[in-house]
């Protein structure tokens, strides 16, 4: 079997239909096109940022298909989008959603809740879950992790301008980005264990006069916000290394 059960995935869940993404998998390919649910969805990773974000990929009533350009900026990975021959290209920021180059500026993809879980947390959760199929001609390259050693450490591959104070956090922590009518509401891991006093555990926020619970694991990485009890969905929430958040938003 391909996954173990600490391996991390994306967990997605659309009109009922449940498909996780595993980071294994997605280390390798950064961007997934898909339709969950009858919705056209990307999943994206940017692995030098720690970035992760489930993207509804129709725009302006078009549905749109995302790859890696190879470029980068503050070491996120910049998408394009595949066009017919002839037709220009836009770039794509893979965290914030936004087209900052060609002919699709000034256009924002939607962000879709998203949970990033352990494969064991998942499948408990959702029995019924399909999982992302392996590329048959990239499966020997699933077995390794080369960005094992970058995650343990500070050093950053790319400059990355502005860089985050080094009396704030950590630059690899991980934040979740919680969107919302008010904006988006960040959630460093260290803070939520600060918080509740032990590396796992749950947190109840107020989000959009709505109480939602975080449940989450900072040694494991995992981050969800359950969906209320009462039919409201989850908000949609994409990750990132504190660095990545850091640089585009230094006032924070």
């Amino acid at each position: 079997k391909m996954l173990v059960s600490s391996d991390r995935v994306v967990g997605v869940v659309v009109a009922g239909e449940v498909r996780a993404y595993p980071l294994r998998l997605l280390r390798w390919h950064e961007a997934v096109n898909d339709v969950v649910g009858g919705r056209a969805i990307a999943v994206t990773y940017s692995p030098l940022s720690g970035s992760i974000a489930v993207w509804d990929r129709v725009v302006d009533g078009h549905e749109i298909e995302f790859a890696v350009s190879g470029w980068l900026h503050n070491s996120n990975t910049l998408l394009y989008d595949r066009r017919r021959e002839g037709e220009t290209s836009s770039l794509w920021h893979q965290l914030t959603g936004e087209a900052v180059t060609g002919p699709a500026v000034g256009n924002r993809l939607e962000p879709l809740p998203a949970t990033l879980q352990t494969w064991a947390q998942w499948r408990q959760a959702h029995p019924e879950t399909t999982v992302m199929a392996p590329d048959e001609g990239s499966k020997r390259l699933y077995k390794r992790d080369p960005y094992h050693s970058y995650r343990g450490s500070d050093l950053l591959r790319f400059p990355v301008e502005p860089l985050a104070p080094a009396d704030s956090l950590a630059l690899k922590d991980l934040v979740a980005i919680v969107t919302h009518s008010g904006g988006d509401t960040v959630f460093a891991l260290p803070y939520l264990e600060f918080a509740v006093g032990a590396r796992r555990g749950n947190w109840a926020v107020l989000l959009d006069e709505e109480i939602y619970l975080i449940d989450f694991d900072a040694e494991l990485g995992t981050f969800t916000i359950e969906p209320r009890d009462d039919g409201i969905a989850a908000p949609p929430v994409r990750f990132a290394y504190w660095f990545e958040w850091y640089a585009l938003h230094p006032d924070v």
